[in-house]
């Protein structure tokens, strides 16, 4: 950051447009730049999110981050609040808790290694990147829990059983019982037992009990459903906002409706809305969307008249929009900007919620049709903010029911087993998808389900039961085990995101690791997406204009003089109107910082003088030499 501030601050330096994507933005690079920050600076707390933001699913991040604002903490800490306000086995304490765990091993990893290259390779040698399990990378083939009799009767007596302390007596199928067995003891405090006369008080398990999914798959999805009953809502009160403005564009669009829809436990108790007066025209494409007109606001108030109105109405609620981030807060944050009251409301946007649950369109009007809400009028604000008001809740259920049905991932190897040594006679879509899945689990290096097969047959005595290398060969054959099992290397599990990485690496300086990494991560900054090394002295420029829906950890917007910003032609002074644009245009470009903000002007430019700072006077800012 200092070797760029340096070289942004040097006038008349040479530099170049870079073009296309950020090396940084491949997935495979972004975790292993924020773990090397977070090796290089081990007690960074932003470092810390900024690992967090990487692996964790961005609607799940969002949710964090929106909380840490409304609870005014960090996200740190919010994040280790949010693993206490949930059961233990619920799918995001479990992505939080492994996020924990890796950061407390990177500061160790680091001290492991004395060359940037190795250490690289020993990140990447396991799967990196955003925490999904195996079953949510499936999710949409995967029926929902409720939806079968025979699993919510199953979860029902297994319950009785398990609060009443009652044994599960599991009579002989043809091996799969040992896998059941095993199934019932990793999924929680259930007494299982083998062979034998079944206890008189017992809840004996037979094949019938399964119903169409047969029994290995039903037991599972009784045991996900008993795991998954303290899963709730989070998101019960909040308001939803909607904008219609003069055009598509937040960088410049003016509001010409805007609404408001409180919540309080998942259902509407207040709405709020008005039209309201743009200074600019509405552009003929907008009219048509949302079919106001010129004539329709001219008697209204302008947005600042507005504004306290909606801000009373908002309140300290966590404000909800569909597609927020890149809409309807930028232009809110702009409008509202030297205001006495500014948008510095706590934000959650629905999309990346949307984009996680729901296979197809993900516009407003086509989730409404999929939940079976009412649209009304679409594009129109009030309108909009009752069908998301009712939409959301419907995501939030769609989220819990999808971490109910992809829960307990951790017992598919011995579901694997018992799906294989118990074949249904006549398999639906799910269980062929199911057998198919689950295969190879047992055959990953972590598993011990093999093992504990084999230990329990030997125990048993019951000889008539499949081997461990009978049911090695159902499952596929030790040859298919032994590939799975082989340790690949970061060239063999990532090729394309390694050949781009090698080019940088391979410039790190014979110097100690901590200044190797920092080196690095300069390269990446001054890096182009395809991997091209970067000049010594080239940086990344990107127009103000460019900067739409982007975000930076610092920001140095270079030429704040009034040559540059508002410009002028001829020696003439600008309009109002361009004076109007140029200081929205800094505005975007300032709003794009997290953590640094840097703005530069020079005085002369080829022996010229370039004006004042007319821009940086109005924020009160007095420039200073360099």
């Amino acid at each position: 950051g200092d070797l760029l501030e340096a070289r942004m601050l040097v006038d008349g330096m040479p530099c170049r447009l870079a073009h296309g994507r950020a090396l940084a933005e491949d997935p495979v690079v972004q975790y292993v730049v924020s773990a090397l920050r977070v090796i290089g600076a081990p007690s960074d707390d932003v470092h810390k999110a900024s690992y967090f933001r990487v692996v964790l699913p961005k609607a799940l991040y969002q949710a964090i981050e929106a909380q840490a604002e409304e609870q005014k903490t960090s996200v740190m800490k919010q994040l280790r609040a949010h693993t206490r306000s949930l059961p233990k086995d619920h799918e995001d304490v479990k992505k939080i808790r492994r996020g924990f765990y890796v950061l407390s091993n990177l500061a160790a990893l680091g001290k492991q290694h004395v060359s940037l290259v190795a250490l690289v390779e020993d990140l990447l040698s396991q799967r990196v990147g955003e925490f999904r399990t195996f079953l949510e990378e499936r999710h949409d083939a995967i029926s929902n829990l409720t939806a079968h009799v025979h699993v919510v009767h199953l979860a029902e007596r297994l319950r009785d059983a398990r609060d009443a302390f009652r044994t599960i007596w599991l009579p002989p199928m043809g091996g799969s019982e040992i896998a059941l067995k095993h199934l019932l003891q990793a999924a929680g405090p259930y007494r299982a037992r083998l062979g034998g006369v079944a206890p008189e008080d017992a809840l004996t398990l037979v094949p019938g009990d399964g119903g169409d999914l047969g029994l290995p798959l039903t037991l599972f999805k009784a045991l996900q459903l008993l795991a998954s009953e303290r899963f709730t809502d989070v998101f019960r009160d909040f308001t939803v906002v909607d904008l219609e403005t003069t055009d598509k564009d937040p960088r410049t669009s003016e509001i010409v409706e805007m609404a408001a829809v409180r919540v309080r436990g998942g259902a509407i108790v207040d709405r709020w809305s008005r039209l309201v007066k743009p200074r600019v025209p509405i552009a003929a494409k907008a009219r048509q969307t949302h079919g106001i007109s010129e004539a329709d606001v001219a008697s209204e108030p302008y947005f600042e008249q507005a504004w306290p109105e909606l801000r009373a109405f908002i309140g300290d609620d966590i404000v909800v929009a569909h597609n927020g981030y890149q809409f309807d807060f930028p232009i809110l944050r702009r409008m509202t900007a030297g205001l006495g009251d500014a948008a510095a409301f706590t934000s959650y946007d629905t999309l990346p919620l949307a984009r996680e649950l729901t296979p197809g369109s993900r516009k407003l009007v086509d989730l409404a049709h999929a939940y079976g809400v009412d649209p009304g009028q679409s594009h129109r604000a009030l309108d909009d903010c009752v069908t998301l008001a009712q939409v959301f809740p419907r995501l939030n259920k769609a989220k819990i029911d999808r971490a109910r049905k992809t829960g307990l991932p951790n017992l598919l190897d011995h579901l694997g087993i018992a799906l294989w040594l118990q074949p249904a006679a006549a398999p639906t879509t799910e269980q062929w998808h199911f057998r198919d899945w689950t295969r190879v689990t047992p055959f990953f290096a972590y598993s011990e389900a093999l093992e504990l097969y084999r230990s329990t047959r030997e125990a048993s005595g019951d000889l008539s039961t499949p081997t461990m290398e009978d049911v090695i060969v159902r499952l596929g054959g030790l040859e298919l085990m032994e590939k799975i099992r082989v340790h690949r290397t970061a060239d063999q599990r990532y090729p394309l995101a390694m050949a781009r990485l090698r080019r940088l690496i391979d410039a790190a300086p014979a110097a100690a690791l901590p200044e190797q990494i920092a080196g690095f991560l300069d390269r990446v900054v001054l890096s182009k997406w395809d991997g091209t090394e970067a000049d010594a002295d080239r940086v990344n420029l990107l127009t103000l204009h460019a900067t739409k829906g982007l975000e930076f950890s610092r920001v140095y917007v270079v030429g704040a003089e009034d040559a540059e910003l508002p410009g002028t032609m001829g020696g003439k002074a600008p309009a109002e109107k361009e004076v109007e644009e140029a200081r929205r245009l800094l505005y975007v470009g300032m709003t794009r910082t997290k953590d640094r903000l840097v703005l530069t002007r020079s005085a002369l430019r080829r022996d010229k003088e370039t004006g004042g700072h007319r821009f940086l006077d109005e924020m009160g800012l007095v420039p200073t030499a360099g």
